[in-house]
């Protein structure tokens, strides 16, 4: 098991939920934050102004190969402008104990 962290630019956000429902993932997450740059790098005036872009990151516990197979599916669909895909090895959940 392996966690993919998939952080896109937010207008990303209803074409990545689409391509992962379509291709069966039902279960993922989906946080919004920032991109802080600097404003050479941002493109609206908006963006210029706060110093920051809004993004967001799409957090999926999947096996390895599930992982790195979808990551070039959204690499190759969506481009690489607005995205940054990462896969953390070795992801284990932690069950309560029943003991007190």
């Amino acid at each position: 098991m392996v966690l993919l962290e998939i952080y896109a630019d937010a207008q990303l956000k209803d074409g990545l939920v689409d391509r992962l429902l379509e291709d069966g993932f039902d279960d993922f997450y989906y946080i919004e934050c920032h991109q802080y740059a600097a404003t050479s790098l941002l493109l609206s005036e908006k963006e210029q102004v706060s110093g920051r872009k809004e993004y967001g990151i799409f957090k999926i516990f999947a096996p390895e190969a599930t992982a790195r197979t979808l990551a070039q599916k959204i690499y190759t669909h969506f481009g690489t402008e607005g995205l940054k895909i990462f896969i953390h090895l070795s992801i284990s959940p932690i069950t309560p104990s029943c003991a007190p």
